[in-house]
């Protein structure tokens, strides 16, 4: 048992910890001040692209200033934006410690000593992956003093882990609903998000399915009520900012953005002939549009066919190719696509037929016709992925998903890298069995959920971000922290405890 000085020591640690995290965001926010980056603008503009959250969240503070009367511009920007980068680093700052607060409970039967130590370690894993991105990483900033969506969802993203994890045991009322309200909230900061919402059916799925300690249909049927009741509210709350903010009751557009700069990077000019079952009077001309695309794209060399590492054309693959230079290209190609090509081309196409059209309506029929192309181009892309004709697709999306898991742990330069971060893996993956195998353990059932759950978020985000989106560090970097944390706990339970109480 703990006694007194312990708990007493236990409060001082919480107090301290706090206050470090606190120094640490916060201090390094005030030096560095708010980071504009480049998708700053279009959420203090609240550009129809973006998702509500972000937005209304810098409108709110904007308002408030503007109430107060603060004109003050300190580091060059509208004070607003300082509040916004204190708020978003005491978050961070929360979740750090939140982090730590529930590793330090959930280790108790270790004693005091270790669970103290695990504590710290979880929090200063929270506060490495942060500290590399500002000193060592080529962005030279924490993403917590960014104006940017991911300084919301990282920090969120881990509280929704935690709270994932704990329910596990008590899945009650509280705690579905405050997964419920997460999942919305962080879904609603930016779409690639809807992981979370994965990962918690996945979790559910397997837990509440398959482990037969845990194994309830019941609550199985309640997690996909839940889940598609939060899909609903995610749209509804879209929905209905798109209202306030532009008079129509329809959804952010761009849904379509990545995967159709991802289907137009290994199309090929007879993919045109998809579109030849389209309603040519609702969508004048489609199969042209396409052609227009495709022929600018081949035009800028924005495609697979002039990337290095596909020498060997179709037989290229992870294995017997440069897949490193490819996904670069591929990253390169990807933005320019979206950007300089599809925008400009659909806007035209628009305006040409469909002049009657507002802005507003411009833009949403520019969405539609967009996510037009991308799901008829994404059905024959499958069909041919199914029969072996488009191999080039298959190497990109390994490629992409491989990169996805490199950078999740570790990263892509200097390339040994890529090789350290596949043995992390290995490691991890034999730790985790090991684990499973290790019978009447303290934590051991702790252990097992934290590992599984944060490796099932990791790879969730790594596949569908590979698939549809290029792997970047601020889309991949959500759980890095907790992995390395669960594999740390991984091997204090593999460790032989020569302790014979607590003391």
């Amino acid at each position: 048992m703990f006694n007194n000085k312990s708990s007493t020591g236990t409060v001082k640690f919480k107090f301290i910890s706090l206050a470090l995290l606190v120094l640490f965001y916060l201090g390094i926010a005030m030096v560095d001040g708010p980071v504009w980056c480049v998708d700053t603008y279009s959420y203090v503009t609240m550009d129809f692209s973006r998702e509500p959250v972000y937005p209304l969240f810098l409108l709110g503070l904007r308002c408030l200033f503007e109430i107060l009367h603060i004109t003050a511009k300190p580091y060059g920007l509208p004070a607003y934006l300082t509040a916004a980068v204190i708020i978003q680093s005491l978050l961070w700052s929360f979740a750090a410690y939140y982090l730590g607060a529930f590793i330090l409970d959930a280790t108790r039967s270790l004693g005091n000593k270790k669970s103290l130590c695990l504590s710290a370690m979880a929090m200063l894993f929270q506060i490495g992956v942060a500290g590399i991105n500002r000193f060592v990483a080529n962005r030279g900033s924490m993403y917590s003093e960014s104006l940017m969506t991911e300084a919301l969802a990282m920090p969120l993203y881990v509280i929704f882990t935690i709270v994932l994890i704990k329910s596990i045991d008590n899945y009650a009322g509280r705690s579905i609903c405050k997964l419920f309200a997460l999942g919305v909230i962080i879904c609603s900061i930016r779409k690639q998000m809807l992981i979370v919402l994965i990962t918690w059916g996945f979790v559910s799925f397997v837990y509440h399915l398959l482990v037969k300690k845990s194994r309830n249909l019941k609550k199985f049927i309640l997690t996909c009520i839940l889940l598609i009741l939060a899909y609903a509210s995610i749209i509804f709350v879209d929905e209905v900012y798109e209202n306030l903010d532009r008079g129509v009751f329809t959804t952010h557009i761009g849904n379509s953005k990545g995967g159709l700069d991802t289907m137009m990077y290994t199309a090929s000019l007879e993919d045109a002939d998809v579109f030849a079952d389209i309603d040519s009077e609702k969508y004048p001309e489609i199969e042209d549009l396409y052609i227009k695309i495709y022929d600018a794209c081949r035009e800028q060399e924005l495609m697979i066919d002039f990337a290095p590492g596909y020498e060997l054309k179709e037989n290229s693959n992870v294995f017997n190719s440069d897949w490193p230079a490819m996904v670069d290209h591929y990253a390169e190609c990807y933005d320019v696509i979206g950007f300089d090509i599809v925008g400009p081309i659909l806007q035209t196409y628009v305006l040409c037929y469909y002049p009657e059209f507002d802005d507003v309506h411009s833009m949403m029929m520019q969405d539609e016709v967009e996510g037009l192309l991308f799901k008829k181009l994404l059905k024959n892309k499958i069909g041919k992925v199914l029969n072996g004709t488009d191999k080039g697709a298959v190497y990109v999306f390994t490629a992409n998903v491989l990169k996805a898991f490199v950078i999740s742990n570790a990263n892509m330069l200097p390339k040994v890298l890529i090789k350290i971060s596949a043995v992390i893996y290995a490691v991890f993956l034999i730790v985790f069995i090991a684990v499973l195998l290790k019978k009447n353990t303290p934590i051991r059932g702790f252990t097992l959920r934290l590992m599984f759950i944060v490796m099932a978020g990791i790879a969730i985000n790594c596949f569908i971000t590979g698939a549809l989106i290029f792997p970047q560090p601020r889309y991949m970097c959500y759980g890095m922290g907790l992995f390395y944390l669960a594999l740390l706990l991984g091997i204090v339970v593999l460790i032989p405890d020569k302790r014979t109480d607590c003391k």
